[in-house]
């Protein structure tokens, strides 16, 4: 489960969970019926889709790409499904099947939560994370994932402030 209580309690995550955070606050409240990151050899493709068209958004950080696999696996409820015994006859040498890991992330904001459905493709270094959302549950949330972003923005900006010396 993924809470968010206030812009304190979100700086004081790790970097890979306030990123999924701050994704998914976006997607919510930009009314997005999917989030997705898809993970290549040269960093990861974030994007979501809105009214049934893609926006690519800024990639993650590149400290924070390796650890977004593990950051859903902690906050979501999965299961990881036994990988069957099977070769794999056609595609890349050594290649092995490898099942999605599938469940529930539930997002609680302003005391109400919302349930994402999560997909991991658990392929290394390659593979995704796939968040779809119910497009009735997310407006509900849209207004309140707009203020708690901004609360982040002004904790942000306040921080950079502090840390600068001006007043």
């Amino acid at each position: 489960m993924l809470a968010f209580e206030s812009a304190d309690q979100l700086l004081a995550e790790p970097p890979a969970r306030r990123f999924l955070h701050v994704v998914i606050l976006n997607a919510v409240r930009d009314l997005a019926t999917r989030l997705e990151v898809r993970f290549g050899e040269d960093g990861g493709l974030l994007y979501y889709r809105v009214e049934d068209r893609d926006w690519e958004l800024a990639p993650p950080p590149d400290d924070v790409y390796p650890l977004l696999k593990d950051a859903v696996r902690e906050a979501s409820r999965l299961v990881s499904p036994e990988r069957p015994d099977l070769s794999v006859v056609y595609g890349v040498p050594g290649a092995r099947y490898e099942p999605l890991e599938c469940g529930w992330l539930t997002y609680q904001l302003g005391g109400e939560c919302l349930d994402l459905l999560v997909r991991i493709d658990p392929r290394e270094p390659f593979g995704s994370i796939r968040f779809d959302l119910d497009p009735a549950g997310a407006a509900a949330f849209a207004a309140a994932a707009g203020q708690a972003l901004a609360e982040y923005a002004a904790a942000l900006t306040a921080g950079e402030i502090e840390l600068s010396g001006e007043q």
